[in-house]
């Protein structure tokens, strides 16, 4: 574990696209009131690389990995059938495509907590 939160939504590194907002909401929850923790798990433990390679996410983030480009934390839940995708497809895919063992991301927590900013 690399911060045991909770860590706001606010708080969070993100990738500048709505994606999260959109998958948060899909699940039920109100983004603004999301919490986190920071860990790494295994590549392979993301359900969604179950079905990788993913035929049209090109080779930009791929290329951009292999530069030294670093990128925030993906974002994932655990369920009985483990960890799922929030956010982080393409980022996931590319550490796929490379073989990486491990990434960083962000763990929902709760939808309960309302940022203070």
């Amino acid at each position: 574990m690399l911060d045991p939160g909770p860590i706001l939504y606010a708080c969070i590194e993100l990738y500048g696209d709505p994606d999260l907002e959109h998958g948060l909401r899909h699940a039920g929850f109100e983004p603004e009131l999301t919490t986190y923790r920071l860990i790494e798990i295994p590549v392979s433990l993301i359900n969604d690389t179950a079905s990788m390679p993913w035929p049209r996410m090109g080779t930009a983030y791929v290329d951009a990995l292999k530069a030294g480009q670093e990128f925030p934390p993906v974002v994932v839940f655990r369920n009985r059938q483990g960890w799922w995708l929030l956010d982080g497809a393409n980022r996931t895919h590319a550490h796929w495509v490379l073989g990486t063992a491990r990434i960083r991301a962000y763990d929902l927590l709760t939808g309960g907590v309302r940022c203070q900013q």
